[in-house]
Protein backbone atom coordinates (compact mmCIF):
# COMPACT_ATOMS: atom_id res chain seq x y z
CA UNK A 1 0.00 0.00 0.00
CA UNK A 2 1.40 3.42 -1.11
CA UNK A 3 1.68 6.22 1.39
CA UNK A 4 -1.02 7.96 -0.48
CA UNK A 5 -3.31 5.13 -0.24
CA UNK A 6 -2.41 4.95 3.88
CA UNK A 7 -3.07 8.77 4.20
CA UNK A 8 -6.51 8.22 2.30
CA UNK A 9 -7.34 5.57 4.26
CA UNK A 10 -6.45 7.75 7.84
CA UNK A 11 -8.33 10.64 6.60
CA UNK A 12 -11.32 8.69 5.69
CA UNK A 13 -11.26 7.19 8.82
CA UNK A 14 -11.04 10.37 10.76
CA UNK A 15 -13.97 11.92 8.57
CA UNK A 16 -16.02 8.76 9.53
CA UNK A 17 -15.38 9.14 13.24
CA UNK A 18 -15.98 12.72 13.11
CA UNK A 19 -19.38 12.04 11.54
CA UNK A 20 -20.63 9.44 13.80
CA UNK A 21 -19.46 12.02 16.54
CA UNK A 22 -21.31 14.86 15.13
CA UNK A 23 -24.84 12.20 14.16
CA UNK A 24 -24.44 11.22 17.75
CA UNK A 25 -24.28 14.40 19.33
CA UNK A 26 -26.99 15.45 17.18
CA UNK A 27 -29.39 12.49 17.57
CA UNK A 28 -28.43 11.51 21.71
CA UNK A 29 -30.91 14.11 23.16
CA UNK A 30 -33.72 11.85 21.36
CA UNK A 31 -32.96 9.14 23.26
CA UNK A 32 -31.57 10.04 26.75
CA UNK A 33 -33.61 11.44 29.19
CA UNK A 34 -33.85 14.94 30.06
CA UNK A 35 -34.31 15.26 34.05
CA UNK A 36 -37.36 17.41 35.57
CA UNK A 37 -34.92 20.57 35.51
CA UNK A 38 -33.27 20.21 32.30
CA UNK A 39 -37.23 19.91 30.76
CA UNK A 40 -37.81 22.94 32.79
CA UNK A 41 -34.79 25.15 32.10
CA UNK A 42 -35.02 24.43 28.55
CA UNK A 43 -38.92 25.58 28.56
CA UNK A 44 -37.93 28.82 30.54
CA UNK A 45 -35.61 29.42 27.98
CA UNK A 46 -37.24 29.29 25.31
CA UNK A 47 -40.47 31.52 27.09
CA UNK A 48 -37.49 34.57 27.37
CA UNK A 49 -36.56 34.31 24.23
CA UNK A 50 -39.90 34.78 22.94
CA UNK A 51 -40.60 37.45 25.49
CA UNK A 52 -38.10 39.63 24.13
CA UNK A 53 -40.17 40.71 21.25
CA UNK A 54 -43.28 40.73 23.14
CA UNK A 55 -46.11 42.07 23.15
CA UNK A 56 -46.73 41.84 19.76
CA UNK A 57 -49.78 42.18 17.08
CA UNK A 58 -50.55 39.15 15.69
CA UNK A 59 -53.68 40.49 13.65
CA UNK A 60 -55.79 43.54 14.23
CA UNK A 61 -57.90 42.16 16.56
CA UNK A 62 -54.88 39.68 18.78
CA UNK A 63 -52.06 40.66 20.93
CA UNK A 64 -49.64 37.62 22.08
CA UNK A 65 -49.00 39.67 25.24
CA UNK A 66 -46.40 37.26 26.76
CA UNK A 67 -45.41 33.46 27.01
CA UNK A 68 -44.90 31.68 30.33
CA UNK A 69 -44.14 27.78 31.60
CA UNK A 70 -46.36 25.58 33.61
CA UNK A 71 -44.84 22.79 34.41
CA UNK A 72 -44.18 20.94 30.88
CA UNK A 73 -46.36 23.34 28.98
CA UNK A 74 -45.49 26.59 27.45
CA UNK A 75 -48.21 28.56 27.83
CA UNK A 76 -49.03 31.53 24.80
CA UNK A 77 -51.25 34.49 26.46
CA UNK A 78 -53.22 36.22 24.19
CA UNK A 79 -55.52 39.28 24.44
CA UNK A 80 -58.37 39.76 22.15
CA UNK A 81 -59.06 43.37 21.05
CA UNK A 82 -61.86 45.54 19.52
CA UNK A 83 -63.59 44.84 16.61
CA UNK A 84 -63.08 41.22 17.27
CA UNK A 85 -63.74 41.21 21.50
CA UNK A 86 -66.56 43.39 20.95
CA UNK A 87 -68.76 40.30 19.52
CA UNK A 88 -67.49 37.44 21.21
CA UNK A 89 -69.08 35.43 23.51
CA UNK A 90 -67.17 34.70 26.54
CA UNK A 91 -69.08 31.98 27.78
CA UNK A 92 -68.21 29.63 24.46
CA UNK A 93 -65.38 31.45 23.37
CA UNK A 94 -63.48 27.65 23.48
CA UNK A 95 -66.48 25.98 22.64
CA UNK A 96 -66.56 27.24 19.46
CA UNK A 97 -63.48 28.41 18.57
CA UNK A 98 -60.81 25.01 20.57
CA UNK A 99 -60.36 22.86 17.93
CA UNK A 100 -59.76 25.34 14.95
CA UNK A 101 -57.31 26.77 17.63
CA UNK A 102 -55.99 23.43 18.44
CA UNK A 103 -55.86 22.46 14.80
CA UNK A 104 -53.36 25.61 14.13
CA UNK A 105 -50.64 24.93 16.84
CA UNK A 106 -50.74 20.76 15.35
CA UNK A 107 -50.16 23.00 11.72
CA UNK A 108 -47.32 24.86 13.46
CA UNK A 109 -43.78 22.85 13.11
CA UNK A 110 -41.99 24.38 15.58
CA UNK A 111 -44.63 23.34 18.15
CA UNK A 112 -45.14 20.18 16.92
CA UNK A 113 -41.58 19.63 17.17
CA UNK A 114 -42.08 20.85 21.30
CA UNK A 115 -44.59 17.89 21.01
CA UNK A 116 -42.53 15.52 19.93
CA UNK A 117 -40.76 16.06 23.06
CA UNK A 118 -43.44 15.86 25.02
CA UNK A 119 -44.02 19.05 25.98
CA UNK A 120 -47.66 20.93 26.16
CA UNK A 121 -48.45 23.97 24.15
CA UNK A 122 -51.40 25.82 25.65
CA UNK A 123 -53.08 29.19 23.96
CA UNK A 124 -54.50 30.88 26.70
CA UNK A 125 -57.11 33.99 26.03
CA UNK A 126 -58.58 36.58 27.55
CA UNK A 127 -60.14 40.18 26.61
CA UNK A 128 -58.75 43.46 26.93
CA UNK A 129 -60.91 44.35 29.86
CA UNK A 130 -59.17 40.75 31.82
CA UNK A 131 -62.23 38.62 31.40
CA UNK A 132 -60.82 35.15 31.10
CA UNK A 133 -62.16 33.41 27.79
CA UNK A 134 -60.19 29.89 28.64
CA UNK A 135 -57.17 28.21 27.57
CA UNK A 136 -56.66 25.40 24.58
CA UNK A 137 -54.61 22.71 26.02
CA UNK A 138 -52.52 20.67 23.41
CA UNK A 139 -50.23 17.43 24.05
CA UNK A 140 -48.85 14.65 21.89
CA UNK A 141 -51.49 12.78 21.42
CA UNK A 142 -53.67 15.37 20.10
CA UNK A 143 -51.93 16.01 16.88
CA UNK A 144 -51.22 12.66 16.14
CA UNK A 145 -47.41 12.93 16.89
Amino acid sequence: MSNLSKLAAVVGGLVLLFALGLIGYVVAPYFVDESAADRSAFLDKVSEQINVDLPSQVDKSTRLESTSVDGDTLAFNFTLMPPLSDNVDADNFIARYGDGIEQVICDKARLRRMLQKDYGIAYRYQLEDGTKLGDVQVERADCGV
